[in-house]
């Protein structure tokens, strides 16, 4: 009998099903036999073909579908062999001694139904939900409103997660992730396989229950660790994603819990639903319009301010604009500069200070056609326009470089300044390394690399490993990345906990991988590739998109009775 059957459920998440699978079989198994399953549910990014070209060994299962993680994984469950099953998301990294230690502990107790391991993102930051409790109305409330997170070390509050106990100690707990679930095949044949009324997300605290009541024990084992990016896999930012978070665990309540207390969960996560829904919706208007709320503000200010300077010392009347449409006017000016400032992309990841002239002075010369096409009456002072147009200039340069500097500790006037790299690498690794990052991404600046071996240093390196630290910090490091190819992923994890989540990291492996990497747990994961050759689906491309649409537009307008004369 195969030792352990590892299940991979993936959808079009190439490079990073690939980095998962290179991760597995670098695993130092110490005579534990593994197989390995990937379910894809009909991806289109050529998962499928990747896996079977570069990892022959793999057993595929196609999916001319997507039926949902439950059961695709069941799928996965029901042609494996192994005596354990470890369901695994496609988005994670393994030390390389974390199967045959998972493994090994499963064994030395019987009653142990089930494993998870400690769980970091892609900044090395620890992910809370390595370790959970049993829902219940009291804990989920706390967690909905932030109180867990507000006070960790209390049990009262801190049960959701489990904060109050230490994650770097061996636990006995309730749920585990399913991003890594090792489980006794005996317990899944007791318990019985994941429900597949879950279509995504609560099938691992349904199954974790199911363990529990057959007797078996479930333990949080941190002695290995492993790296979810998350958010790559789950594609987890929307308004959807809450719904159907909240759907779940509404299924799982009406399973598990019966009776008044049933219905109080039921009513507090519908609520939920929409709540949560709610916030998420307003936090994302929020992060798009603060900067064009807070600069429209102050260049309405402004403008009032140039409009009573105008008439205070020009026509000595302070009052002089008053029954006028100037104030019409000058909301109208506000409006038409922050509109050519997002249009140009000043309020875009990749903003810098040709896209903020570009936008003052479109938007300025647009006002003034408006200007000279508006009768007389409605006319307001070209002064307080043109003051207004360099006032506007001097604004959002000042908040630009205020954001930037709040944000990203940088004074720049480039919302996506560009970053300083260093790599971990030897210097055959570095070539290829740099090349798929410069190939990538124009927003990168190469610092050099460190030498892996101290005997290897040469002069195109900038140290040792051994003082990555001291190296990130002298030449002001934005995102180191680490070669799997000279170092091993239990030393690239250890230096990600050791430096913390100040820097951005990423993973470079063989070509056919690229160089992935995640900043977020809650966004999609970003990777380099030598084959990225086209980027049409990028912010600046499509923003380009859009002012030759709109330009294109507006002439088209222009021409039409031209046009329909001719």
């Amino acid at each position: 009998m195969t030792g352990l059957s590892v299940i991979v459920v993936n959808y079009n998440v190439r490079q990073f099903v690939l980095q998962t699978l290179h991760s597995i079989y670098q695993s130092q198994l110490d005579g534990l036999s593994i197989e390995v399953v990937v379910v894809d549910n009909n991806s289109s990014d050529g998962s499928v073909e990747a896996i079977r070209y570069h990892f022959p060994q793999t057993t595929i299962i196609a999916n001319k579908d997507n039926p949902g993680f439950s059961k695709a994984n069941n799928q996965g469950i029901g042609i494996s062999k192994g005596e354990f099953v470890l369901l695994l998301n496609p988005d994670t990294v393994l030390e390389e001694y974390t199967l045959a230690m998972s493994v090994a502990r499963m064994k030395a107790e019987s009653d142990i139904g089930a494993l998870g391991v400690k769980m970091i993102d892609g900044t090395g930051t620890f992910l809370p939900e390595s370790k959970r409790s049993f829902p219940t109305p009291w804990n989920s409330l706390m967690k909905l409103l932030g109180l867990s997170s507000m006070f960790p070390s209390s049990k009262i509050v801190g049960g959701y997660n489990l904060t109050y106990l230490n994650e770097n100690k061996t636990h006995d707990i309730d749920v585990l992730c399913g991003a890594f679930m090792l489980m006794r095949r005996s317990a899944l044949d007791n318990s019985g396989l994941l429900d597949e009324e879950f279509f995504m997300y609560g099938e691992d605290i349904d199954l974790s229950y199911r363990i529990k009541q057959s007797g078996y024990r479930i333990l949080y084992y941190p002695e290995t660790q492993i790296i979810h990016y998350k958010g790559e896999s789950t594609k987890k930012s929307s308004v959807n994603y809450v719904k159907v978070f909240y759907n779940a665990m509404i299924i799982y309540v009406k399973k598990h819990y019966s009776g008044r207390t049933a219905s109080f969960f039921v009513l507090m996560l519908s609520m939920a639903i929409y709540f949560i829904a709610g916030i998420s919706l307003v936090r994302r208007l929020w992060d798009r319009l603060k900067y064009p709320i807070v600069d429209a503000g102050l260049i309405l200010a402004n403008l009032h301010g140039a409009k009573w300077l105008w008439g205070r010392y020009y026509y000595n009347d302070v009052e002089y604009y008053e029954g006028t449409p100037m104030y019409a006017n000058l909301v109208v000016y506000t409006l038409i500069w922050v509109l050519c400032l997002a249009i140009y992309g000043h309020y875009s990841k990749v903003s810098n200070a040709k896209s903020l002239l570009r936008g003052v002075s479109i938007g300025t010369i647009l006002i003034l056609v408006i200007y000279a096409l508006l009768p007389l009456a409605y006319r307001s002072s070209r002064a307080v326009l043109l003051i207004g147009a360099a006032a506007t200039l001097i604004i959002c340069w000042i908040t630009t470089l205020l954001w930037n500097r709040s944000i990203r500790r940088k004074w720049t006037l480039s919302r996506n300044p560009k970053l300083n790299v260093l790599i971990a690498a030897s210097e055959l690794s570095t070539a290829y390394i740099k090349e798929m990052i410069l190939k990538s991404s124009g927003n990168l600046q190469l610092i050099g690399n460190v030498s892996i071996d101290e005997k290897l240093q040469s002069e195109k390196t900038v140290g040792s490993i051994d003082n990555l630290v001291q190296i990130a910090q002298e030449y002001e490091v934005d995102e180191i990345v680490f070669s799997s190819k000279d170092m091993n992923y239990h030393d690239i994890m250890s230096f990600m906990n050791a430096l913390g989540d100040r820097y951005q990291y990423k993973i470079g492996g063989d070509q056919y991988i690229g160089v992935i990497g995640s900043n977020s747990k809650n966004q999609s994961g970003e990777y380099y590739s030598a084959d990225l050759q086209y980027r049409l689906d990028q912010p600046y491309s499509k923003r380009q998109k859009r002012v030759f649409d709109i330009w294109s537009s507006l002439l088209i307008l222009l021409l039409s009775p031209l046009i329909l004369i001719l």
